[in-house]
C-alpha cells in the first residue's frame, strides 16, 4: 500500500510545482511584463497617450524634476485631505476599500489611499503614482449617484492614472505653465504667451488621450461593461441616486455627429477631458479589442470577433481627436 501511495505521489501534477516565494515573484513579473508594450506603458494604453508622452519626455530634465516635485506635492496633499475627508479602509466604507483593492490587484499596483470628501460635484481625481503616495479622492456627490458597479469603474479609472504614471505628467503641465509665467519678464509678453499656449495645447491633447487610457482601465476593472458606459453618461446629465438608465449606442452616434458638424467643438482644444459622448464611444471600441479580453477573458462571449489593438486605436482616434473631422462609417 505504501508503494502505491509513492507511485501516486510521483504522478501528482503538483509534485514538481515550485512553491517558494522567489518562484512566485518571478512568475508574477513574467505575467506583468507580457502586459507591457515595451515602452514602459501597459498594453491597454491609448496610442496617442504614448505618442505625446514621447514628445513631453524629450524636454530636458522636466520628467525627473516633475517626479520629484510630484512626490512632495502628493505627500502634502495626502495630509491635507486627511484633515477634511473620510479615509476608506477595512473598517470604514469597507465596500469601497474592497473595490480599490480589487482594482489595484487587477492592474498590478499597490492599494492606493482612498478618501471620500464632502463635495456635491460629480468628480473624482488622483494624485501621485504607484511609487509616490498614490491618493484617490472621491466626491460625495459622485459616491451617492453611482451604483456599486459604476463606482468600481470610477476607482478603476483612477487606478489607471496611477498605473500609467499620469500624475508626473500632470505635474509637468503645471511646471511648464509656471515657467512661461515666470519668464514673461525676460521676453515679450506676447511671445511668452504664445509659447505657453503651445505647451498648453500639447498637454491638453495628451491629457484627453490619457483619459481614454484610463477609461480602458475602468473597463478592465469593471464587473459589467455597461457600468463603464453609464459612468460617463451620468457625467452628462447628473443622474438620480440609484439611476440605472442604459446607454443607447445609436443615439450617442447621432449626438456625436451633431458635435462634429459645428465649429463650437473647437472649444474642446482648451479642455483636459474629451466630451462624455466621445469617451463612451471610445470605450465601446475598446470593448471589442483583443487586448481587453487578454485581461478579462471571462467576459468574452462565444464566437465573439475582436479587433487588434492597432485597429482599435485608429477607430478611437476618429472619436477622440478634436481637429479630425472624420465621421465613423
Amino acid at each position: 500500500m505504501g508503494n502505491n501511495y509513492l507511485e501516486e505521489d510521483a504522478l501528482s501534477p503538483i509534485c514538481n510545482m515550485k512553491s517558494d516565494f522567489r518562484s512566485y515573484v518571478k512568475k508574477r513579473k513574467n505575467i506583468e511584463n507580457r502586459r507591457m508594450s515595451g515602452n514602459g506603458l501597459p498594453d491597454y494604453a491609448f496610442v496617442t497617450d504614448y505618442e505625446y508622452r514621447k514628445k513631453l519626455d524629450a524636454i530636458p530634465h522636466f520628467y525627473s524634476m516633475a517626479k520629484k516635485i510630484c512626490a512632495t506635492y502628493a505627500s502634502r496633499t495626502l495630509q491635507e485631505v486627511n484633515l477634511t475627508g473620510m479615509l476608506v479602509g477595512p473598517d470604514q466604507y469597507p465596500d469601497v476599500y474592497q473595490m480599490g483593492s480589487d482594482c489595484a490587484r487587477t492592474l498590478g499596483i499597490g492599494i492606493p489611499n482612498i478618501y471620500i470628501v464632502n463635495d456635491q460635484t460629480l468628480n473624482a481625481y488622483t494624485i501621485g503614482t504607484d511609487d509616490i503616495e498614490p491618493l484617490i479622492v472621491i466626491h460625495s456627490g459622485l459616491y451617492e449617484r453611482m451604483t456599486p458597479g459604476e463606482l468600481r469603474c470610477v476607482i478603476g479609472h483612477e487606478c489607471g492614472h496611477i498605473h500609467n504614471q499620469h500624475g508626473i505628467y500632470n505635474m509637468l503641465e503645471q511646471l511648464m505653465v509656471a515657467a512661461g509665467t515666470t519668464a514673461v519678464g525676460l521676453f515679450s509678453t506676447q511671445l511668452m504667451s504664445l509659447m505657453t499656449m503651445g505647451a498648453e495645447y500639447l498637454l491638453n491633447v495628451w491629457s484627453r488621450a490619457a483619459e481614454v487610457t484610463c477609461d480602458r482601465a475602468a473597463l478592465i476593472c469593471c464587473s459589467q461593461i455597461e457600468d463603464a458606459y453609464r459612468v460617463n453618461a451620468k457625467l452628462l446629465y447628473g443622474a438620480a441616486i440609484g439611476d440605472r438608465e442604459s446607454v443607447n449606442l445609436e443615439a450617442l452616434k447621432k449626438q456625436f455627429e451633431m458635435q462634429m458638424e459645428t465649429l463650437v467643438r473647437l472649444e474642446e482644444l482648451t479642455s483636459t477631458h474629451p466630451t462624455s459622448v466621445r469617451r463612451i464611444l471610445a470605450e465601446m471600441e475598446f470593448a471589442q479589442c483583443e487586448v481587453f479580453y487578454q485581461w478579462r477573458p471571462e467576459l468574452k462571449e462565444a464566437g465573439q470577433k475582436v479587433r487588434s489593438r492597432k485597429e482599435t486605436d485608429e477607430r478611437c482616434k476618429r472619436y477622440v481627436e478634436v481637429l479630425r473631422n472624420e465621421k465613423k462609417g
